[in-house]
């Protein structure tokens, strides 16, 4: 999604685990209640000697609560992947790609110039070229266009004398975009994951399961997802009716793409994108795309390629191009086919360098506004503009602002006469439902509970702000103005284990919707500590004579707390392999006095 491209970085570090936490967050504590019977899973589980409790009680709190689910949550494989023809439209979609392939029509594939909308692209290039299918591809200019599909993408489709038109990750709302398409003479194939509004576009086939026609199983497809799904679905239909073998499937030469869009997308890790994630994940590490292995080719670190590594490390280098230059670009490596892979792969990672530096001079220009105005400390929001900012960044940005002020924040560039920008919101509060609320003066608006995009009118920046501020301030509750950490089960020291790690990481890909377990351990001490670079705590750590070193990334400013004697630590072990050794270490999500727990 584009128009409020994703959900805040803080939430973002919440659903996948990692550091950057806040001065302030109230924990939380999931374990299941002392009433509720694990016996039997447990059983269940047992194979020489008994399954962890804490393995237990987790996966009883997801909802796995017998064998069979829990095999098929440990080993997902192809069999829990839906039929595509049960999307409502399919199976006309897929008729007039058969009748385009027969008369060699031209195929116009128009995609969103994000991570989502170039995978989509990339797989449609890489399927239909392989399948002998007449196409072309475009994406929208960020700042010329916009989001989604535009009538300059419209015309660029007549121009080439295309028929037909595939919308990938964008289209669910272009109602006059549409309609212009068929004036042009093209019929339009829409696959979309937004939810729909009150009107559809008059489209031949709309392959989107949130609208209210589709009684697909599994809602939460990336655009990506249902594009691979009309793919698959194809793949089916084409073969057979040509009387041809069919080439390998869609799934096994480009399920890594689909898994990028998964992680980059941070859709819910459950069903159907709990399988792709996984599959994509194992074809990424073992046999990647050419394009996708020239971006990992970029890493110095040795990453084990999760989902948190295509989140933080490939996906920014994908969208760089979107923000800073061409999101062309992006598809250009993704396909692989350029002889100077390597030179475009690092063009897109010295674009995400000038990014980092650009967003990081703005994020200190907002803090600094936000530190000279006495004023903020008593507001409910923070939206802030000014004209030298640049808007393919400020979403970036309005998330970073949320990790040191947690609140609804939206940030604006001026662009061609308005001032256009992103909003973001905290955990639970619904950000849509109040831009909905100041839809007067807005000139346009688009996204979902945690991301938006807005574009409005010099003159009414002022009311807006001031209408922004007085709707989320009756509307958001106390425990909204706090960021919260989910702990999964209180686990001593004495019950941390390799065998509990080992079964732990079996429950990956880890990501919104299967986070990675945290942990509580109450009365710690602290018996030796040292700060690395003014900005990390690196700690030793003992409860009931036993030993953990530990890593509290970004935490050193809390590091008076450790003078009060015992802590309470929120944690995650892990195997810190080094020189040929392994050993379990912990990493820190956030520690209290000990006692000092409301949950």
């Amino acid at each position: 999604m584009t128009f409020g491209d994703k959900l805040s970085i803080t939430f973002l570090k919440e659903i996948v685990n990692l550091g950057g936490e806040l001065n302030t967050m109230r924990w939380q504590i999931k374990q299941i209640p002392e009433n509720i019977h694990t016996e039997q899973l447990a059983e269940d589980l047992k194979t020489s000697t008994p399954a962890p409790p804490a393995l237990i009680n987790i996966l009883y709190q997801r909802g796995l609560r017998n064998l069979e689910g829990v095999k098929q949550f440990f080993t997902p494989d192809t069999e829990g992947l839906h039929d595509p023809f049960l999307i409502y439209g399919m199976d006309r979609a897929v008729a007039r790609l058969v009748s385009a392939y027969l008369n060699q029509e031209k195929v116009l594939l128009l995609g969103d110039y994000d991570v989502d909308g170039t995978t989509s692209v990339a797989l449609s290039v890489h399927c239909l070229r392989s399948y002998g299918f007449n196409i072309s591809y475009y994406i929208p200019d960020r700042y010329k266009e916009g989001y989604g599909i535009s009538h300059l993408g419209v015309d660029y489709g007549a121009q080439i004398g295309a028929t037909l038109m595939i919308s990938m990750d964008c289209g669910i709302k272009a109602i006059e975009q549409v309609a212009y398409a068929n004036q042009k003479g093209m019929e339009v194939i829409i696959c979309d994951h937004h939810t729909p509004g009150s009107q559809l576009p008059t489209a031949l086939a709309i392959l989107d399961p949130k609208q209210a026609s589709c009684t697909y199983p599994f809602k939460e497809l990336t655009g990506c997802g249902i594009t691979f799904k009309l793919l698959q679905a194809l793949h089916q239909e084409l073969f057979p009716r040509l009387k041809q073998q069919a080439p390998a499937s869609p799934l096994s030469q480009y399920v890594d793409l689909v898994a990028m869009s998964i992680a980059s997308d941070i859709v819910p890790i459950v069903g159907e994108n709990r399988i792709l994630a996984h599959l994509g994940l194992k074809k990424l590490r073992d046999n990647p795309l050419p394009g996708i292995k020239a971006l990992m080719d970029q890493d110095t670190n040795g990453r084990s390629w999760n989902i948190s590594d295509l989140v933080f490390f490939l996906g920014p280098r994908i969208n760089a191009a979107g923000r800073l230059n061409h999101a062309r670009q992006a598809v250009e490596v993704l396909l692989g086919e350029s002889d100077s892979l390597v030179d475009m792969a690092l063009e897109l990672q010295v674009a995400n360098s000038k990014r980092q530096a650009i967003d990081q001079k703005i994020t200190d220009e907002a803090l600094d506004m936000i530190q000279s105005d006495p004023a903020s400390t008593e507001r409910s929001t923070t939206v802030l503009h000014h004209p030298s900012w640049h808007k393919g960044v400020v979403g970036i940005v309005a998330s970073r602002l949320i990790e040191h002020h947690y609140r609804p924040t939206i940030l604006l560039a001026h662009s061609q006469d308005k001032w256009v920008g992103s909003a973001r919101s905290v955990k639970g509060f619904d950000l849509y439902q109040s831009l909905e609320a100041c839809r007067e003066y807005l000139l346009q608006f688009g996204g979902h509970k945690y991301a938006a995009g807005l574009t409005l009118t010099e003159d009414q920046l002022r009311p807006f702000k001031a209408k922004f501020e007085e709707v989320v301030a009756q509307s958001i509750s106390e425990e909204q103005k706090v960021p919260i950490l989910y702990i999964d089960y209180e686990l001593p020291f004495t019950e941390i284990t390799g065998k509990l790690i080992r079964l732990l990481n079996r429950m990956a890909p880890f990501g919104p919707g299967n986070p990675t377990p945290v942990f509580l351990a109450k009365g710690v001490f602290v018996r030796h500590k040292r700060i690395l670079k003014d900005l990390h705590l690196k700690l030793v750590l003992e409860q009931e004579g036993i030993l953990f070193e530990a890593i509290g990334f970004n935490m050193a400013h809390k590091e008076a707390i450790l003078l009060d004697g015992a802590i309470d630590i929120a944690f995650q072990p892990y195997f810190n392999e080094w020189n040929g050794r392994k050993k379990v270490n912990l990493r820190l999500k956030d520690f209290k006095s000990h006692g000092e727990i409301h949950s």
